[in-house]
């Protein structure tokens, strides 16, 4: 208690003894401030460059998205083309099974009108 009353006459007298802490404060304060710059400034760059990053990323999903629904479009009409068209085959062949089922009975028909005639010129 008698050391802390010294100092105090001693910085009410103007005494040269006191030796001031502010300036060490404030040193102190002030590489604490710069540090604490320092970090905010790495983490705000460490930020940027994932939101950069992830941008990219999301530009080349999207991208990646878009190819895909237009190959799934594509696909998709060709499934539908092969679909009429494999219709229009089978309509085709069963119209020509209609058409060898009406020749088979026509030739068997002239066949047997051949024979027919046959043998009436051979009697």
């Amino acid at each position: 208690a008698s050391e802390d009353r010294r100092e105090l006459l001693a910085f009410l007298s103007g005494s040269s003894s006191y030796a001031p802490q502010s300036g060490q404060i404030l040193g102190i304060m002030k590489t604490m401030h710069d540090e604490m710059m320092a970090d905010y400034h790495a983490a705000t760059e460490t930020e940027e460059s994932a939101i950069a990053v992830f941008e990219e990323l999301m530009a080349a999903k999207t991208k990646e998205k878009e190819l895909a629904s237009q190959a799934i479009e594509k696909k998709t009409a060709r499934v539908a083309e092969l679909g009429i068209a494999l219709a229009e085959k089978a309509n085709d062949l069963e119209d020509t099974q209609e058409a060898m089922a009406a020749d088979k009975e026509f030739s068997a028909n002239m066949a047997e009108g051949c024979a027919k005639k046959k043998a009436e010129w051979e009697e």
